[in-house]
Parts: C-alpha cells; structure tokens; sequence
C-alpha cells in the first residue's frame, strides 16, 4: 500500500537520539509515500526543528501553528514568528489549532481569540488548516463557519466527535483524518462516521507519539503504524485496504494541495 501519514509530531523533546531516523526509516520500508508533520504543537514559536526534518526528504511536509493548549502564548511576537515559518517552503498548512476544553490548558477565551487570529491568518497566507477540537464541536463549526473557513479548507485532524458535528465539517468542505482512535473497540461514534464518511473526504494519520493503534495500544506510536488505521477503515468501509489507501492518498493530495507527485 502507499500510505501517507497526514499528522505526526516529529520534534518531542522525549525523542531519544536517533529515534526519529529510525521512525523515518521503518516508515518509509513499510511503504509511507509521505508524512506531514507538525510544527510548534508543543512548544510556541519552536518550528525549526520540524522545518530541518522536513527539509531532509522531499516525502515530509510541515504544518506550522499555535496549538489550543498554548493558546495564552498567542502574543503578538509569537504570531509574526508563526508567519515567518509559514513562508517556509515545506509548510502546506496552517495548524494545528483550534479548541480543546478537555484540558483548559489555556482558559477558553484565549483559545478561543488564538483560533480566529490564525484563521484569518491563513486567510492572508491562503493555506488550508489543521484543527484540533476536543469536546469543543460547537464553539469549533461555529468559528470556523463564522470566519469563512470554507475557504481556506483543511482538516479535522484526530477526528474523535460523532456523526452531526461530522456532517457540519463536512458541509464546510473539510476532510476528516482518522487515528488510532477508530481501532479502539468502544470508539463506536467515530466508528460510525468512519463507514459512512464520503470517500473522497477521508484521511488517516498516527498523530505519532499518541494514539497508537491497535495492536500497539498503550506504546508510542509512529508514522508506520498509519496501516493499521487504513486496514481498519477498510474494514468498516467494506472496501480492499489497497485501494482505500490509494484514495486516502489522493485526498491527502488534495487536502493540502501538494504540488508534486508522490511514488
């Protein structure tokens, strides 16, 4: 299969040395075509390392944002360091970001005013957009629909809500990325859109060191490991893994507009 990874965090400070090589390379021997990864997630205005990894093989895209989590940090230093790094000529994306009241690392309010400054941020650069959104599905359609972002496009990365707020992501023209999540057993909501999702709006991602799927649950996860969420959307879908992740693959193109071919 020719997979595609559409989300992992590549610069944990947990990485031991070596181990993103090692990732990298059992990715590519199990048939990844591509990974995007994801920059300043953990830490705000920290995009460099990403941006290097990126810029040692053409099979790795960036994202570049301020995360719902450090939503507070969202000063006015930190936004023109993001758009600085978006001028990068590996980033295909504006995220991820969005809204996470699970954890309220940030207070709502400044996550919140972080989502719309990026929003329209992406607006000015004309780049899709990664979105996080944990328990937060209202305020999140509601954003995004009141700042255009039909527009823009992108996508709901770690999907984890259920078939109505799917439905209204859906309507603003976004795809919808799958992890490890959907292989879970009790997972039964996202489940539910994972089968009846439209085909050509589907991808699938690790959100590598999270979420590793089934069989792995419960150990840290990298990018190979995106087969076992296209082998389970397969299964739910009724479909031959092969070709799902051909479709997968052309919608990840798409999504974020990759402007080259990838073998």
């Amino acid at each position: 299969m020719d997979l595609f990874d559409s989300h992992a965090h590549l610069d944990m400070k947990a990485y031991r040395p070596g181990q993103v090589a090692g990732m990298l390379a059992r990715s590519w021997e199990g048939g990844l075509v591509g990974i995007m990864a994801i920059a300043g997630a953990t830490r705000v205005g920290e995009y460099e390392e990403t941006l290097e990894i990126a810029g040692t093989d053409a099979r790795i895209f960036a994202a570049a944002g301020i995360h719902p989590h450090t939503g507070s940090g969202a000063t006015p230093d930190a936004l023109d360091k993001l758009r600085f790094a978006l001028d990068h000529n590996r980033v295909l994306a504006l995220g991820e970001i969005g809204l996470d009241y699970h954890y309220n690392h940030s207070p709502p309010a400044d996550q919140r005013r972080a989502f719309i400054r990026q929003l329209r941020m992406a607006h000015q650069v004309q780049l899709p957009v990664v979105i996080h959104t944990r328990e937060a599905d209202g305020d999140t359609a509601a954003i995004l629909r009141d700042e255009g972002a039909d527009a823009l496009g992108g996508v709901i990365h770690c999907f984890s809500s259920g078939p109505e707020f799917a439905e209204k992501v859906l309507d603003l023209g976004f795809f919808i990325s799958f992890s490890g999540i959907v292989t879970f057993p009790k997972a039964e909501a996202v489940q539910a859109v994972a089968r009846t999702a439209p085909d050509d709006r589907i991808l699938a991602e690790t959100d590598t060191p999270f979420l590793s799927p089934l069989p792995h649950r419960g150990k840290e996860n990298e990018p190979a490991r995106v087969r076992h969420v296209v082998e389970k959307l397969a299964e739910l879908r009724g479909v031959v893994p092969e070709d799902l992740a051909q479709t997968i693959l052309e919608n990840t193109r798409r999504c974020f507009r990759i402007p080259v071919i990838l073998d």
